[in-house]
């Protein structure tokens, strides 16, 4: 029943598109995601669902293992689009970290998403109130070559830590959230828009908590990683009591170099003359707008989009130019 009401609210949603037919941007295209169960995917399959109706394209979601496996797949051009972490996105383009000497550089950014906060999980009955407390704790840290991985070696480092000082293991978000339920865990790291499903359903035991980030360690991280932003939840989603801060990265939605500028300026063009519809299908793109589409990105706007912001009379910063 569910899935049929959702397909009938997009069919419903369809026939008040604002419809794009262009020659600039047709034919059959892969856009990498996450997990069929995460955000990336549903998110991505919500956009392409309006930009398909509207310009006649055929863009399919790509089921991947998230931001890391999505800019390996655009460098070996097996996907045309893909959605990847603002973070991700730098350490590829500069052969860093997870592309230490195998950087990946064939791809441009269109837009903004929505913000995904580094959540800091722990049981309540572990000692644990903030980052310093981990030491000496079992924490899994993410699985290995994930993207949130490397953030939690950054926010240990900003607290003077790294992994000689917990009991680090690697571990995918469904090992560790069990793992955080069982006890087997103290604590877990996590990257994800807000709310996640797996904290969410943690939080109904009662036996969490989920760690602030504070003022000067939050102002040490936004120094010295500039795609991070401080992120403050504005709703009690977890049921602690209390609001949380801690960093976020964003989701950005990205292309291959090799698209014309007229392609991804319709593209461009159809995602925001449409907001509303995507909007409708999947909460997330309520974090998205024209005024906020190039918040977080941090090299190489593709000109297509480039060319509808400034149409739209967006202030271009000279390092997207």
């Amino acid at each position: 029943m569910k899935k049929y009401l959702a397909l009938l609210l997009t069919t419903i949603l369809c026939l008040s598109l604002c419809t794009i037919t262009s020659a600039d941007f047709s034919g059959a295209y892969l856009m990498g995601t996450g997990s069929a169960t995460g955000n990336y995917y549903n998110f991505g399959s919500a956009m392409c669902s309006v930009v398909n109706q509207v310009t006649g394209a055929n863009i399919t979601v790509n089921a991947t293992g998230g931001s890391i496996e999505n800019a390996r797949l655009l460098g070996a051009l097996e996907n045309e689009f893909a959605l990847i972490q603002s973070d991700v996105y730098s350490y590829a383009h500069a052969g860093v970290e997870l592309f230490e000497g195998n950087p990946v550089k064939n791809f441009q950014a269109v837009t903004a998403c929505y913000p995904e906060m580094v959540q800091i999980v722990v049981r309540k009955d572990s000692g644990i109130n903030s980052v310093a407390d981990m030491m000496g704790k079992n924490i899994c840290v993410g699985a290995v070559g994930s993207g949130y991985e490397v953030a939690a070696r950054q926010i240990l480092g900003a607290y003077d830590m790294d992994y000689d000082d917990i009991n680090e293991t690697f571990a995918d978000q469904a090992t560790a959230k069990n793992g955080v339920q069982d006890g087997t865990f103290d604590g877990m790291f996590l990257c994800s828009g807000y709310p996640n499903a797996n904290v969410t359903e943690l939080s109904l035991t009662g036996n969490i908590e989920v760690i602030t980030i504070d003022q000067e360690h939050l102002d040490i991280l936004l120094e010295k990683y500039p795609f991070y932003a401080a992120f403050t939840t504005a709703t009690d989603e977890y049921n602690l009591g209390h609001e949380i801060t801690s960093v976020a990265v964003q989701s950005m939605l990205v292309c291959l170099d090799s698209f014309s500028e007229d392609e991804i300026y319709t593209l461009t063009k159809a995602i925001y003359e449409n907001l509303p519809a995507i909007q409708e299908i999947n909460a997330k793109a309520n974090y998205m707008s024209l005024e906020g589409a190039l918040n977080g990105i941090p090299s190489n706007l593709h000109p297509g989009a480039l060319k509808y912001y400034t149409e739209q009379g967006l202030e271009i910063p000279e390092y997207l130019k």
